[in-house]
């Protein structure tokens, strides 16, 4: 029953059209790569990811709608995972590209599901955009390409560099303690947001709790594990190329400001409309954490 509900939640109108717009990305990357392919490879993946940018950017202005660039996002990582393999010529042990490959696989799966069956229309938008296009009327379109397209381009872009230290420049090619501790917190990041995305939407379809606060399983311990988890992944990322390559230490941009965005933003934001829709969550506030888990304590 659940796999018929997410299998017609993908064919519908709007998905098909995302899939195709995606679809039509990928072959132009394609393209892009043989035309620029004598230039360096991480050079080469910028100007193209710039370019599909530009052309998704354009998409969403022709639809008043920039929701369609959430599905870059999570499937960057799992593209350069393959491209970087595919282009490198080290051959690393299956110990350490199988876990990288399945992690990635299920992180991009998992979000790219979350971004396309919450997608009720073409035209629909997610609130933090509608929000600010609200807020700045007829200055939203040159701030959305800017803050809602380059900043997460070069966010993903930065934070994904990391594959390519990883596959092409990695100095030991079998698995190694410190591959251990970067997949460890990889995964768990994986795992946190799979699991406290999957708690939430179990409790949003029940009516019931139409106005109540999630203070069970991952949300008893701290106020956003998804957040948590989308933090660990990055990290994780960033210290699996750090861990093989000495050169990919300016990879730490792409963690650093996730989490400063989701700490500083993205949260606040989300818990300002938390206060106006659910009377709780002020007292939710008091007995569970905002970001870093407290085992010791009690679920409110």
């Amino acid at each position: 029953m659940t796999m018929m509900y997410r299998t017609t939640k993908l064919l519908t109108y709007p998905s098909v059209i995302y899939m195709l717009v995606y679809l039509s990305m990928f072959l132009i990357s394609i393209c892009l790569h043989f035309m620029l392919s004598n230039v360096h490879c991480l050079t080469r993946v910028y100007l193209i990811d710039f370019i599909i940018t530009v052309l998704l950017y354009t998409v969403g202005y022709s639809i008043s709608s920039y929701n369609i660039y959430d599905l870059h996002w999570p499937l960057l990582p799992f593209i350069l995972c393959l491209y970087f393999q595919l282009t490198s010529t080290i051959v690393l042990s299956l110990t350490k590209r199988l876990p990288l490959i399945f992690f990635i696989s299920c992180w991009s799966a998992h979000l790219a599901y979350q971004t396309i069956s919450s997608t009720k229309n073409i035209r629909h938008e997610d609130w933090r955009y509608a929000l600010m296009r609200k807020q700045m009327e007829s200055n939203f379109n040159l701030f959305s390409f800017f803050a809602l397209h380059l900043l997460p381009m070069f966010e993903v872009l930065i934070g994904s560099s990391s594959l390519y230290y990883f596959y092409h420049q990695s100095q030991i090619t079998t698995f190694t303690l410190y591959d251990f501790y970067s997949f460890f917190i990889l995964g768990f990041g994986v795992i946190i947001e799979n699991l406290a995305d999957k708690q939430l939407n179990e409790f949003r379809r029940n009516p019931h709790n139409r106005f109540a606060v999630l203070k069970t399983g991952l949300w008893g311990y701290c106020r956003h594990p998804n957040y948590l988890g989308e933090i660990c992944y990055w990290w994780g990322l960033f210290l699996l190329g750090q861990f093989n390559s000495t050169q990919a230490y300016w990879c730490l941009i792409s963690p650093v400001v996730i989490t400063l965005m989701m700490v500083f933003g993205s949260i606040p934001m989300l818990e300002n409309r938390m206060f106006t829709r659910y009377p709780e969550f002020k007292f939710v506030q008091t007995c569970i954490p905002m970001l870093l888990p407290n085992f010791r304590s009690t679920h409110c």
